[in-house]
């Protein structure tokens, strides 16, 4: 019987040839996986690289430094936060949802997803200038908001009114993923306190700009 050959110990792990759009796509997965396992702090290039077998060089080729990818990876879930929006929206126009709905789609992207956590980590860390895809998505909704309004409401007042809704479920959302768990506990409320007190008022702050327009 021939003898099995050898294998070289401490051997480097033999890297796959990806496609730039697939090194692209597989380091922002792991980027997540990473924010939402250990926090924004996790997510350099060098463990991305290691999680994927990838270089730390490609990974420098892609997003330029951690905060590159960082910033990415931000774009990407408001992004997914901006289609889920929209399809809300035409959910309410066809009275299929209900404002919970909105409001649920918020909060999990920003608590769920992992997006307050990171923002909050930027915000704290003097870059806000790369919260940009944030103020992005809420323009996004706000104009797919109002093409769909009703033509006889001007315009002015439906930006009002579209704009204190997105402010009023957005910072909340933020904050309760920020600081709710705790806040939660010390008050002995449930889980789901906070998305039950927007889905309430939401309605009533449209119904108020409406009368105040």
């Amino acid at each position: 019987m021939a003898k099995a050959k050898p294998v070289a110990k401490n051997s480097a792990p033999r890297r796959v040839r990806r496609t730039p759009e697939e090194a692209r796509t597989l380091a922002l997965a792991s980027a997540r996986r990473m924010l939402l396992a250990d926090g924004p702090n996790a997510i350099t290039l060098q463990s991305v690289a290691t999680d994927l077998g990838m270089s730390h060089t490609n990974l420098i080729h892609h997003f330029g430094s951690a905060a590159g990818l960082q910033s990415e990876l931000m774009r990407q879930m408001m992004s997914e936060l901006t289609a889920a929006i929209e399809s809300a929206v035409m959910r309410l126009r066809a009275g299929k949802g209900e404002f919970r709905d909105f409001v649920d789609i918020v909060f999990d992207v920003f608590d769920r997803g992992g997006a307050g956590r990171l923002a909050a980590w930027i915000v704290l860390s003097g870059e806000a200038s790369r919260l940009a895809p944030v103020g992005e998505v809420v323009r996004d909704s706000i104009d797919s908001v109002e093409r769909g309004a009703d033509p006889g409401v001007a315009a002015h007042d439906v930006h009002q009114r579209v704009t204190s809704a997105t402010l009023l479920v957005t910072m909340a959302a933020l904050g309760d993923a920020i600081i709710g768990n705790q806040l939660r506990r010390m008050v002995g409320r449930e889980r789901d306190a906070v998305r039950k007190i927007i889905g309430k008022l939401l309605p009533v702050v449209l119904e108020r700009e409406a009368s105040n327009g």
